[in-house]
């Protein structure tokens, strides 16, 4: 049976170079992911139903984003 929901994972791309810039998000970038993503399965006939954003924590207490969730209902 096939389910009406799929779920998507979209990495960030990484800008800059050095630690500075090591987790920060490349929003262009993640813009045209996630409008190319929305294109392709609207072709499947699905609808963005829910995003949200997946971080992570490291020991010094810092986050950063290292992706979105995409979950699109037919």
């Amino acid at each position: 049976m096939e389910s009406n929901y799929k779920t998507i994972f979209i990495n960030v791309s990484p800008v800059g170079k050095g630690m500075k810039f090591k987790k920060s998000v490349n929003g262009d970038q993640l813009a045209r992911d996630i409008q190319a993503s929305i294109e392709e399965m609207e072709q499947k006939g699905f609808l963005l139903f829910k995003s949200t954003p997946i971080s992570s924590y490291n020991v010094s207490g810092y986050s950063a984003t290292e992706g979105v969730m995409l979950i699109y209902k037919k």
